[in-house]
């Protein structure tokens, strides 16, 4: 029986209705939600909520709406500081709750405007060179979103992140990027076709590399932002992770790259329907396709041997214990045997997907990374 968009098969029912939980689940995703900017505590209390996965959304959105009743009280306070932490973390709520939920796909649409707007009120907030500038990017007939944020010193290298396939460019990226923006880089997040914002204008393209393309070009385009663009970086998490190396290959301008917790290739419907179901949801949404075999000739243009073999440095990032991923290591193998250039793979044996329980470990050594091959 075909996996249909909209219709629950009889194991997701299953799945969503007894097996979803926190001790068999929910756990694995502790480390991903705190860097949507959720406190651990708060995690833990909706988590505690939440009997089985068909609350998920509602549950997460709830929260999210007692965040921004604080918010706007403290804003009312004029206590901005306050406000604008409560906005971000809102924001974070409303991202959880649609970020893995796809049984009801006009509310999963919804609630992540909703944690676009609660980020929107959040920078808001901000004063000068910190408010992340939002820029507009053409791509074949629409647009690609993105948030632009400057280091304070001119002529420094630009970080490019790229989402994975339900990521969006306010939550995840904006976390990794304080990071990376403290470390003195300028730093670009965007959707890409098939991604946050973007997913209602464009879906998913297997030519990506395009899409990055463009927003090299408008940058070069720019000369008042004084980013020194021979220097640039590409780091991606989850799908972002195959996507990162596979644009870096073809993108000459474009130094060195990272790729954290990606497939080398997706594998055809027969081996698809063995993974996770929330990924081969995931999948089909991005690409807006409905079935598995109707994606089938799309599914095979992914594939990081089908580009230039990369002949630039690259730093690969994988866990052993993906959940997502299933044979993980032979992901990273592939796509380290395809690389050309000066290449490291890091590979943690007990590390989940994007070995979200190292992170404090990894992005400290990505920084490291990127300052060895981004240097003057």
């Amino acid at each position: 029986m075909p996996l249909e968009i909209g219709k629950l098969s009889l194991k997701e029912r299953i799945l969503y209705r007894f097996l979803f939980n926190e001790k068999r689940v929910y756990r694995y995703w502790f480390s991903r939600f705190l860097i949507c900017g959720v406190s651990l505590d708060r995690i833990r209390r909706v988590i505690s909520r939440i009997k089985n996965f068909y609350m998920w959304c509602d549950e997460w959105t709830k929260e999210g709406e007692v965040l921004e009743t604080l918010a706007t009280t403290a804003l009312t306070d004029s206590n901005t500081i306050t406000a604008r932490a409560l906005f971000h973390e809102a924001a974070g709520c409303f991202h959880i709750g649609q970020h893995i939920y796809f049984i009801d796909l006009t509310k999963k649409v919804a609630v992540q405007e909703r944690a676009r707007d609660a980020y929107k009120k959040a920078i808001a907030l901000y004063d000068g060179v910190e408010r992340p500038k939002r820029v507009e990017i053409p791509f074949r007939g629409t647009s690609i979103p993105g948030y632009l944020r400057l280091a304070q010193k001119p002529n420094t290298p630009l970080i490019i992140q790229i989402n994975g396939l339900d990521n969006i460019k306010e939550i995840e990226n904006y976390y990794l990027g304080n990071l990376l923006l403290n470390a003195g880089f300028n730093v670009f997040a965007f959707d890409g076709p098939g991604q946050g914002e973007m997913w209602s204008r464009m879906k998913m393209i297997p030519d990506y590399n395009n899409v990055v393309s463009a927003i090299i070009d408008w940058f070069e385009s720019k000369n008042e932002y004084n980013i020194a663009l021979s220097r640039i970086g590409t780091y991606g998490m989850s799908f972002g992770g195959y996507l990162a190396p596979y644009v870096t290959a073809f993108e000459n301008r474009i130094s060195c790259t990272v790729g954290n917790g990606g497939p080398g290739y997706l594998p055809p419907p027969s081996q698809i329907k063995k993974m996770n179901p929330l990924w081969i949801r995931n999948i089909l949404h991005v690409m807006g396709f409905g079935t598995l075999e109707e994606a089938q000739d799309e599914l095979a243009k992914y594939d990081i041997q089908k580009a230039p073999p990369l002949d630039r440095p690259l730093l690969f990032i994988q866990g052993g214990k993906d959940r997502l991923i299933p044979n993980a290591k032979r992901h990273a193998d592939y796509i380290i045997n395809w690389a050309e250039g000066k290449k490291e793979l890091k590979f943690y044996p007990t590390g989940e997907h994007c070995c979200v329980n190292f992170l404090d470990e990894i992005l400290p050594y990505t920084i490291d990374w990127f300052r060895t091959h981004l240097s003057d």
